[in-house]
């Protein structure tokens, strides 16, 4: 049985990815990036507007369908 090594404190953890330079920065969970909640929002105005949107999952087409939004790539179903 083998061991896993536990991760490096946040102390010793690298300012930027390997292989990155200094000018880039972390991502923070803030980032500008959109909310689960906002994301998902924008699906379903797609899927009511214009009867499709990009799927949150895969990026594939989501159609509306009665209800729910449902993705025929992933098989992802919104309600």
């Amino acid at each position: 049985m083998s061991a896993l090594a536990p991760p490096a404190p946040l102390t010793q953890m690298p300012l930027v990815p390997e292989g990155g330079n200094t000018s880039e920065r972390i991502r923070r969970s803030d980032g500008g990036r959109l909310t689960l909640e906002q994301r998902l929002d924008r699906v379903w105005e797609g899927l009511l507007a214009a009867g499709a949107a990009e799927c949150p999952l895969c990026g594939a087409e989501m159609q509306h369908a009665g209800d729910a939004g449902r993705c025929s790539s992933c098989g992802t179903t919104l309600t």
